[in-house]
C-alpha cells in the first residue's frame, strides 16, 4: 500500500485521562493507527517526537479576528496564522463584525470572505439579534449564537451598539429561538445602565479617566464587574425556563459571585450550562496589567477561585481571548482608557501560558488537552471528529517541548495589531508543531501552511464530516500498523 502520509513518532502521546509512550501515523487527513514505541510505519513525513508531547489539536474559543470591516486591526490570516504559530489548530471567531453576521447574508458574506484565509481549521458564531434568524444561521453552518447582553459604557467598539441585546424581553426571545434549534447560546452577560451609571458617577464625570483609574474602576467592579454577574444571575434563569444550552462567556472576569451561581445552577438544579473560563484571569498579575497598561483589560485579582473553578467542575474549558486592536487605537488610554477599545491578545500566547503552568506544577498536561480540546469539541458537537487523538478523528496535533523557553516580545508577534499584552513575560514551555488534518502548519515556530488550508467546520445543524476518506485506505493502514506492532512488541498495537 502507500506509504502513511504522517508518522509521528517516539512522543508522549497526551489524553483527557492520562499519558503514554507511542506513535501516531496519519492518512487521508485522519488518526490512522496509533502504535507502540519502535514500531517503524513508511511515511511521506516523519517527524521525531523525542522527548516532547504530543497532543489533540489544541482549540482556542473566543477569537476576534475582526473581519470583515476592522481588518486594520487584525484580519482571519493574520489571527489564524498568529493561532498556528501559538500551538492552536482550531479557532471559533466572534461576531462583532461589520456588517455583524446576524442574518444568513452577512453570515454568507462573512464565510466567503474568511474561506481563503485561514491557517486552521475554524467554526464561526452567528450573531444573536433577531430570533427569527437563529435556524437559518445554524442551518447554515453557526457553531452557535454569540449574543451581547452588553454596551460599552461610552458606546465605544468593540461593543457595536446595535448588537448590544440589553432588552430582556427580547433576550428571552432569543433564548427561546436558540434552544429550539439545539445550538449552544454563548452570552457574554452584563447589566448595562447599572455599570455606565456607577462609572460616570464615580471615574468619568470627575476626570478621573486615565488608565490607572480605569483598573481600579475594574477592581471595584465597575466596567466588567459586578453588572456582569448581576446579568449572569437573570440569563441563567431565563436559560433554566427555556432549557436553553447555555456558555457562559468570561468567566474569571467577573467578581467571585458568578463561580456561586455557576456552581448552584449546574450542579444543584442541574442545569444545561457550560463556562470558559478566561486565562488572563489566572495569569495576568496587576504587574503585568500595570505594565501593558490599556494593552489589557484585566488582571487576575482572584486567580484561586478561577482555579478552583477548573478543579471542581464549574469551569468546562480555558481560553486566552485574543481581542486585538491597533497600536494607534489603543495607545491614547494611557490618558482616557474609556475612551478607547478594549481588548488583549492571546491567540499566540495562550497555548505557552497553559505549559508554563504545567511546569509550575498548576496543572497537568491531562488538564490542557480535557480544557482546550476534549471538552469544547464535546460541548460543541464536533466531538468525536476533533478533540482527542483517537482512531478515525481528524489528525489535529499540537507538539509541545516543556523545556523550551521564550519571553514574549511584540517583534516575535503574528497578529496584525503590532503588540502583545504579555510583554516581557518568560515563559517556559512551547508549541513546537501545529497539524491539521495531518498537515504540518507550524514547524519549530516557522509557519510553513498557506492561507486557505484552514477549513470551515459546521456545527451541529449542518453537521459535515468533510470530505470522505479513502476507507480501503484507512482500513489498510491498519492492518499494516497492527502487523508492524506484533512483529515489533510481540502483540497488539495500543489503541
Amino acid at each position: 500500500m502507500k506509504p502513511f502520509d504522517l508518522f509521528v513518532t517516539n512522543g508522549t502521546i497526551v489524553t483527557a485521562h492520562g499519558e503514554y509512550r507511542g506513535s501516531i501515523a496519519v492518512a487521508e487527513g485522519r488518526v490512522a493507527a496509533i502504535v507502540a514505541p519502535g514500531v517503524d510505519l513508511p511515511a511521506m513525513r516523519t517527524i521525531d517526537a523525542t522527548g516532547r508531547h504530543i497532543l489533540p489539536g489544541l482549540w482556542h474559543v473566543h477569537c476576534h479576528f475582526r473581519e470583515p470591516g476592522h481588518t486594520y486591526k487584525e484580519d482571519f490570516e493574520s489571527g489564524s496564522r498568529a493561532a498556528a504559530a501559538g500551538g492552536i489548530a482550531f479557532c471559533i471567531d466572534m461576531t462583532n463584525n461589520t456588517p455583524h453576521p446576524t442574518t444568513l447574508e452577512t453570515f454568507e458574506m462573512k464565510k466567503e470572505a474568511i474561506a481563503p484565509k485561514a491557517h486552521v481549521d475554524y467554526a464561526i458564531y452567528g450573531g444573536g439579534l433577531y430570533p427569527k434568524t437563529c435556524l437559518d444561521l445554524g442551518k447554515a453552518g453557526a457553531i452557535g449564537i454569540k449574543i451581547f447582553n452588553t454596551r460599552h459604557v461610552k458606546e465605544v467598539y468593540p461593543y457595536i451598539t446595535e448588537l448590544g441585546v440589553v432588552d430582556h424581553g427580547i433576550l428571552y426571545e432569543l433564548y427561546e429561538a436558540i434552544a429550539e434549534t439545539g445550538l449552544v447560546g454563548s452570552v457574554h452577560h452584563d447589566d448595562t445602565e447599572w455599570c455606565k451609571r456607577l462609572t460616570f458617577r464615580d471615574y468619568i464625570n470627575p476626570g478621573k479617566v486615565e488608565n490607572k483609574y480605569y483598573m481600579e474602576c475594574y477592581e471595584r467592579g465597575y466596567m466588567y464587574g459586578h453588572g456582569m454577574v448581576a446579568g449572569l444571575a437573570s440569563s441563567l434563569y431565563y436559560a433554566r425556563l427555556t432549557k436553553l444550552r447555555l456558555h457562559v462567556l468570561h468567566l474569571g472576569v467577573m467578581p467571585v459571585g458568578a463561580y456561586e451561581m455557576l456552581r448552584h445552577a449546574k450542579f444543584d438544579l442541574k442545569q444545561d450550562v457550560s463556562a470558559e473560563l478566561e486565562a488572563a484571569s489566572l495569569f495576568m498579575s496587576q504587574e503585568q496589567a500595570e505594565r501593558v497598561g490599556p494593552f489589557a483589560y484585566l488582571w487576575a485579582h482572584s486567580a484561586e477561585a478561577g482555579w478552583n473553578s477548573l478543579r471542581d467542575g464549574v469551569a468546562d474549558m480555558l481560553v486566552g481571548e485574543h481581542a486585538p486592536h491597533s497600536v494607534e487605537d489603543v495607545e491614547p488610554g494611557w490618558e482616557d482608557n474609556f475612551s478607547v477599545p478594549l481588548g488583549i491578545t492571546g491567540a499566540q500566547e495562550f497555548v505557552p501560558l497553559m505549559l508554563n503552568a504545567v511546569n509550575e506544577g498548576r496543572m497537568t498536561l491531562q488538564d490542557v488537552a480535557r480544557f482546550c480540546a476534549l471538552q469544547p469539541a464535546q460541548r460543541f458537537g464536533l466531538y468525536p471528529r476533533k478533540g482527542a487523538l483517537e482512531l478515525g478523528a481528524d489528525a489535529d496535533i499540537t507538539i509541545v517541548d516543556l523545556k523550551r523557553e521564550t519571553v514574549f516580545r511584540k517583534e516575535d508577534m503574528h497578529s496584525r495589531a503590532g503588540h502583545t499584552s504579555w510583554e516581557g513575560m518568560k515563559v517556559r514551555g512551547m508549541p513546537v508543531f501545529t497539524i491539521v488534518r495531518g498537515q504540518v502548519v507550524m514547524d519549530e515556530g516557522r509557519i510553513v501552511g498557506e492561507p486557505g488550508l484552514g477549513r470551515f467546520t459546521p456545527g451541529i445543524l449542518a453537521r459535515d464530516d468533510g470530505p470522505a476518506p479513502n476507507v480501503e485506505r484507512l482500513h489498510q493502514a491498519e492492518v499494516v500498523a497492527q502487523a508492524a506492532s506484533q512483529q515489533a512488541a510481540g502483540g497488539p498495537a495500543l489503541e
